[in-house]
């Protein structure tokens, strides 16, 4: 009985690391992009940078599997500044060449859990705290231990603790960071989210947000507040946001704020995926200093034969002072035809009482095998 055993037992796990292997796959995916910047006084950027990605995805056995996801971004023009190629005097693209791992971590899922250790990208809610910054050539990742939850009823419980996160400039911050983000869906059309994030030496951001839908228009609505590490201030963040379809165009409109606690500091999302808010052109990627930025907005989303259509303004002002910070106009056509993609983005930005004008196109092309 024990030899029948030991052979029942050995024969199982023979066919759970078969399975490791046999269930596996492969695929890649290519984004070529042609990127030009006009904004004074640097010199004009026109970059053209390719970004080649391998994901290895293993079989799952005993709820254990595997990924491994390799990037390269390789320069075909560089008259532009990476950060770390040192051409200075253009204006800057923050995609340097690279190549590194992306991705690698194990994964564990046992009913409602799953726990992930390793290299790994981490997108919370909207991406505005926390995100890989997709856009970018080089995603942001992080070293960490992540746990996802949702053996409650309608709630989705995340965790993660990190010691480094590998930034879009393929730089690693070394920092300790926790996150926790608990969200709640009341019902279909209503969901709540908590979320308590936190950097050593850093500062911590406590907020909540509400995301949901009544009488068919759509709306959420967010606010936190940040203690930083070092200064003594507790700047507030909100978002106040409602959308509409009307036909088969989508509106939104909204004011989101990055506060300032009487100009000593505003509140700031280093790990967010910033590229996403106050403007395509990156002028306020990291928001306006001490003074904090009011950004006033209004989107229209759409689709026509099958090309996607986005067009959005932005009115920014300094949320201490009420400067004028400039306006913004953001122009995006997108197609994709089964495994390939093609789009066109323009912003274009004008300066107020501050700062100077800037005008950014993006071509860019992509592809999946």
């Amino acid at each position: 009985i024990t030899a029948l055993a030991l052979t029942t037992t050995v024969g199982v796990q023979a066919e759970g690391f078969d399975k490791l292997i046999s269930d596996s796959s492969v695929d890649a995916n290519f984004r070529l992009r042609v990127e030009t910047v006009d904004k004074d006084p640097a010199k004009d950027a026109l970059a053209v940078t390719l970004k080649s990605r391998v994901t290895l995805k293993s079989g799952t056995a005993y709820g254990l599997s595997a990924l491994l996801e390799g990037d390269n971004t390789t320069h075909l023009m560089d008259d532009f500044n990476s950060s770390q190629n040192g051409n200075g005097t253009y204006n800057k693209v923050i995609d340097p060449e690279t190549t590194q791992f992306n991705q690698a971590y194990l994964q564990y899922v046992n009913a409602g859990t799953t726990v992930k250790a390793g290299n790994q990208r981490i997108n919370l809610d909207n991406q505005r705290h926390v995100g890989g910054v997709a856009f970018r050539q080089d995603e942001a990742t992080f070293d960490a231990i992540s746990v996802k939850n949702t053996d409650i009823e309608n709630t989705t419980i995340f965790v993660a603790l990190s010691n480094n996160q590998n930034n879009i400039k393929n730089e690693n911050s070394e920092d300790d960071v926790t996150l926790l983000n608990v969200k709640y869906q009341v019902n279909p059309d209503l969901a709540a989210t908590g979320y308590y994030y936190d950097i050593k030496d850093g500062g911590t951001t406590i907020g909540a947000r509400v995301v949901g839908k009544a009488s068919g228009v759509g709306f959420e609505a967010e606010v936190a507040t940040q203690d930083q590490d070092g200064v003594d201030a507790s700047p507030l963040y909100y978002h106040l946001a409602a959308n509409k379809k009307l036909s088969e165009v989508k509106l939104t409109a909204g004011l989101e704020v990055m506060g300032s606690d009487g100009g000593t500091s505003a509140f700031a999302t280093p790990l967010g995926t910033n590229h996403k808010f106050n403007g395509w052109s990156d002028v306020y990627l990291g928001g306006n200093g001490a003074n904090g930025i009011q950004d006033l907005y209004v989107s229209a989303v759409t689709k026509v034969s099958g090309v996607k259509l986005v067009g959005q303004l932005h009115k920014f002002d300094s949320d201490e002072g009420s400067t004028d910070l400039g306006t913004e106009i953001g122009l995006l056509a997108a197609k994709k035809i089964k495994n390939y993609g093609v789009s066109v983005k323009l912003a274009q930005f004008k300066a107020g009482d501050a700062g100077v004008d800037a005008t950014k196109v993006w071509l860019t092309g992509t592809a999946k095998f």
